[in-house]
């Protein structure tokens, strides 16, 4: 793709105006981000940075140098690391103190509150979830039930998307029928990048007599969520936009007014932490959210992720959504200007207000089109049948990222390049 041409619709001028008007929130050299990559799939995994690092290397040195000791000695000691990572997840969703709780995955997150909120009745029996749902959710949702002895084919109802991939918040609503006992809805739709009206959703759903279980995984560390006025139950994982690393642990919210709570699955470490080490064989849970944790937390990994949520000190996410919505806006500029020629169409809704921190882009050929990128060195995420998806995360990426990854794509189609990686796209794994 010529410079001329994307001169003509006046992208580079508009990347540049764009970057001038929205410094960076964090600055690069935070970022180990590998050099002349251009990374826009942050809504599959945050790169690594620098803090992250920091703080593992900080950790190991503690093991090497405390063993056993680094449990309980100093102000590092690890036996409440988890409790201080919440506490500052928290206010990043929203949350009061107490409310957030981490460990774990977000798998093990979501059957937690499942097992410990899903009640059926005779005349509330049903949970709620969207057709195509991330594979997890419907996993643990199907579990769910069949612990409690019901035909998941009965007692689980789809919320159908349109032909777009998109949810009707109005019909979504309207779901919340007098049989309903629970739903579990996505903040950000994983494959088309729709945001939902998570307060207005919500508040349907309390008329309604219905509980509701957001997953917040593809908009934590983006949208600037207020739980506590929103929400009551929540999960999300914390390596995508929060950047804490792989696997790093996931966190469940849980509003103050639904605690104490005794929970589904008790482990030793949702224990009173004044009483943990009674060894009496009886459980007696936290106060607070920390009641849902199992057993002992992985203290490497929530260092990474502590280490990461430094970056986020001093930043308001209000502006990270200003940021990340005006990039997502001038992707789409330079989508419809550069590759709908090609046959690629937006698959993510244009109001800003509707949509999360990436953009979908559907073409047949998205599977050897991701792979044809790559070896370009721009790193996208290809999601079947037929949906690129491309976040441009905004802590990293700025304007300039965006042209540049959009004009390769151009190119790619224009040289029709990505035919010599079909076959290997037809085995390959989505990551």
């Amino acid at each position: 793709m010529s410079s001329h041409t994307t001169d003509e619709h006046g992208l580079r001028a508009g990347a540049a105006r764009l970057d001038a008007a929205l410094p960076p929130l964090v600055p690069r050299d935070r970022w180990q981000i590998p050099p002349g990559t251009l990374y826009l799939d942050g809504n599959s995994l945050g790169p690594s940075s620098i803090p992250a690092q920091d703080a593992v290397r900080a950790a190991l040195g503690r093991w090497a140098t405390a063993g056993v000791l680094g449990w309980s000695d100093g102000d590092a000691a690890w036996f409440d690391l988890a409790e201080r990572v919440a506490a500052r997840l928290a206010p990043l969703v929203g949350a009061h103190a107490g409310e957030v709780v981490v460990g774990g995955t977000t798998t093990q997150q979501l059957h937690q509150l499942l097992g410990t909120f899903y009640r059926p009745t005779a005349s509330r029996f049903r949970l709620l979830i969207e057709q195509g749902a991330f594979p997890t959710d419907r996993h643990a949702v199907d579990s769910q039930v069949a612990l409690h002895g019901l035909d998941p084919a009965e007692a689980v109802t789809e919320l159908p998307r349109d032909a777009r991939g998109w949810l009707d918040p109005d019909a979504v609503a309207a779901a919340f029928a007098c049989d309903v006992a629970l739903a579990v809805l996505p903040g950000v739709v994983y494959t088309s990048g729709q945001r939902l009206p998570l307060a207005e959703l919500t508040a349907a759903a309390r008329r309604a007599g219905v509980r509701v279980v957001w997953d917040l995984s593809h908009s934590a560390g983006l949208v600037p969520h207020r739980l506590h006025d929103e929400a009551e139950l929540a999960v999300f994982c914390t390596y995508k936009y929060l950047n804490g690393g792989p696997g790093s642990p996931a966190a469940a919210y849980v509003h103050e007014a639904l605690l104490p709570v005794t929970p589904a699955y008790r482990g030793w470490w949702g224990s009173d932490k004044a009483r943990q080490f009674a060894m009496d064989g009886r459980w007696t849970g936290a106060a607070d959210a920390g009641a849902l944790q199992l057993g002992t937390p992985s203290i490497l990994a929530l260092a990474a992720l502590a280490g990461s949520l430094e970056l986020f000190d001093g930043i308001h996410l209000e502006n990270v959504l200003e940021r990340a919505e005006q990039l997502t806006t001038f992707l789409v500029t330079a989508a419809d200007a550069l590759l709908a020629p090609w046959g690629v169409t937006v698959a993510t809704p244009r109001d800003r207000a509707a949509r999360g921190g990436h953009i979908a882009l559907a073409h047949p050929d998205a599977a050897a089109l991701s792979q044809a990128l790559r070896a370009r060195q721009v790193i996208v995420d290809y999601r079947p049948p037929n949906l690129l998806r491309l976040a441009p995360a905004p802590l990293y990426i700025d304007a300039a990222d965006v042209l540049a990854a959009v004009e390769r794509l151009a190119d790619i189609l224009a040289r029709g390049d990505q035919a010599r990686y079909v076959q290997r796209a037809a085995g390959a794994a989505v990551t």
